[in-house]
């Protein structure tokens, strides 16, 4: 044998000296591998009789992933028959290179495993890479990839992403997050609040109660169902949602002023050309001025937003009162948070801005909700950051798959990228 039998031979966990004969036909560039391998004592696995007489042989395709040879692969293993003279039973000798009525070998089974841990690559890419169908490598992740049964955490955060297509009449499913840990619980076909009832009422009692926050974005389904079933729990608000609404508001209160001027308009240029300088906070307002062709003159950012804001009443309040939110969100404490809301909520009352009319009944609405947000538990603030970040790759695996309808399926394959923790039995 040479170095390449060997190495076939270690991948399908052979030892050279359970080899019978082993012969390497290559056609066109693809390696066949004929292999049999010794006869081995064998009892009868109806009678458990040890004399049974050879049968002859049938040819078994064993599959091997391709990633690690130069050429492909495959083995045409010769398998022995053998009958039982005590119970005429026939039965094949298992040489455990496959699981039983398979071609695949456990080796590539594990390869496709692995491969789909990625929650870039799609089942398409993971069949192109190792040479095998698409439907197999779904057959493959469907009876082997198994997933541990997580338990509701302390610290629950709920949220949803767009799913295009589903088996389920909803175009949304409700994905479940333990906030420690940075892990998906569950993903949900649906976030409507019956299909929610129909989850919680699964749950026992013990497990229910071992939630202390649950964190939500303003869908009010989630409120009525964390009311409903968690007992002894704190609702928050994430906070990155409310200021998104405020945001959202602010440019509203943009757009309407600048539709008020004309096109060719200086007022127009500011607001459509560094409207960023409304919303982005990361921006140094301080920085070297530029040469503005349609200023006639230097300038930096600071002094555009100065130019903005001397525009409009309406604009330049909208800016404060959001910047003012801003930093109440980032600098109070949970006990600042309680005595300077009403202050918060009466400075928006007060502007009487027609765009801030939704933020501020959000404000009411939402009171309780969003001033426990500000609560600190073992050393970190509640939010739904953690979901923000594996909704991205969530969203990713949805789209690069084009939508995958098994709801079932579709969960699974989430989980298993996002956790890595499955395992394969």
């Amino acid at each position: 044998m040479n170095t390449n039998d060997l190495f076939l031979l270690d991948i399908l966990n052979i030892k050279k000296e359970d080899v019978e004969s082993l012969q390497t036909v290559n056609i066109d560039g693809h390696v066949s591998i004929n292999l049999t391998l010794k006869r081995r004592d064998v009892s009868c696995p109806i009678c458990n009789s040890s004399h049974v007489l050879s049968k002859g042989f049938y040819s078994k395709k064993v599959l091997l992933p391709n990633s690690y040879l130069s050429t492909p692969h495959s083995v045409n293993l010769k398998v022995r028959r053998f009958t039982c003279p005590s119970c005429r039973h026939s039965f094949s000798d298992n040489p455990f290179l496959t699981p039983s009525n398979h071609s695949l070998s456990f080796d590539l089974i594990q390869k496709i495993i692995d491969l789909l841990k990625n929650s870039s690559l799609t089942f398409t890419d993971v069949a192109r890479l190792l040479d095998v169908s698409v439907n197999t490598v779904i057959r493959v992740f469907d009876k082997y990839c198994h997933l541990p049964v997580y338990s509701l955490p302390e610290v629950l955060c709920m949220d949803e992403v767009y799913t295009k297509v589903s088996d389920f009449d909803s175009k949304y499913s409700c994905i479940l997050y333990d906030f420690y840990k940075g892990s998906i619980i569950d993903v949900l076909p649906s976030r409507k609040k019956n299909y929610l009832h129909m989850y919680f009422q699964k749950k026992s009692k013990k497990e229910l109660n071992q939630v202390k926050f649950v964190c939500i974005d303003m869908y009010k389904p989630y409120k009525q169902i964390s009311q409903a079933y968690f007992k002894k729990v704190l609702i928050c608000v994430d906070s990155f949602h409310v200021i998104k609404h405020l945001n959202e508001d602010l440019s509203k209160i943009r757009i309407r002023v600048m539709k008020s001027y004309p096109t060719d308009s200086i007022e127009y240029y500011l607001l459509k050309k560094f409207r960023f300088l409304l919303l982005d906070r990361t921006i140094n307002l301080d920085n070297k001025g530029k040469y503005n062709k349609r200023l006639k003159r230097y300038i930096n950012y600071r002094q555009l937003l100065e130019l903005i804001l001397s525009i409009n009443e309406d604009l330049k309040v909208g800016y404060y009162l959001k910047e003012m939110y801003i930093h109440f969100n980032a600098n109070s404490t949970y006990e600042e948070a309680k005595k300077n809301y009403q202050n918060v909520v009466d400075a928006f009352v007060a502007a009487n801005i027609e765009e801030f009319v939704e933020f501020t009944n959000i404000l009411f609405t939402w009171r309780e909700e969003i001033i426990n947000s500000f609560i600190h538990y073992k050393g970190r603030r509640i939010n739904n950051s953690v979901a923000e970040g594996i909704n991205s790759q969530v969203s990713k695996i949805i789209y690069n798959s084009k939508g995958i309808r098994n709801h079932k399926r579709r969960s699974k394959r989430i989980m298993f990228a996002i956790n890595k923790d499955g395992f394969i039995r």
